[in-house]
């Protein structure tokens, strides 16, 4: 039977205390929904983030809200990361890469976070490169969490002129080498016009 955390039960109190509470003037999101008038939910497995913008933030793989046709609100699913601490890199059958393409033209800072944990902080004078994820990730759905942030913006910037973040999956070929099978599982761009900030949660599945 799989653990419960205290951490979570107070999640899902928060979840649907305050969403019912007109003295928490922000919102409320559940892997990256929006969620309204939300009650009696109980989540497992999960973290819990105040954003830069004061909105609560709750992350547990597995999950997702629904509205049925009569316009209640509900959350579906199971946890994803209940029985999943043993499935990472060595009983995953593919590798995952995340792969990050500067543009001298984009000033943004980026930070990832992998099911919750910090995975890769990007400056604005990071360079291109790429780094094995799979060690972090679990068999199903997983939360890649991106947190962005613009700098000055580039006077000759267009919005053709974009810096992306990529997450592949592939396999060592003969040699040892990893092979990546396109197209990408995952992909985040940002144009050297985008000068809003960034706070999203993706679910990327892994096998």
């Amino acid at each position: 039977m799989p653990t419960r955390l205290t951490f979570v039960c107070l999640a899902a109190s928060l979840l649907g205390l305050l969403a019912a509470s007109p003295v928490f003037a922000n919102d409320i999101f559940l892997n990256g929904t929006k969620v309204v008038d939300l009650k009696n939910v109980e989540l497992e497995n999960c973290s819990v983030k105040f954003d830069a913008l004061g909105n609560l933030q709750i992350l547990s793989p597995g999950y997702r809200v629904v509205t049925d046709k009569d316009g209640k609100v509900r959350v579906v699913g199971s946890s994803d990361l209940s029985d999943a601490k043993s499935a990472r890199a060595g009983k995953l059958a593919m590798r995952y890469v995340l792969q990050y393409t500067p543009n001298p033209k984009v000033n943004f800072q980026f930070e990832v976070l992998v099911n919750g944990k910090s995975f890769r902080k990007i400056g604005l004078e990071t360079g291109a490169f790429a780094v094995e994820v799979t060690q972090e990730l679990v068999a199903g759905a997983n939360a890649i969490r991106v947190v962005g942030r613009p700098g000055d913006a580039n006077p000759n910037g267009q919005e053709s002129d974009i810096a992306a973040l990529k997450i592949f999956k592939g396999s060592e070929n003969a040699d040892g080498v990893f092979v990546a099978k396109p197209p990408a599982v995952w992909e985040l761009v940002r144009s050297s016009i985008d000068r809003d900030p960034l706070d999203r949660v993706y679910n990327v599945f892994a096998e």
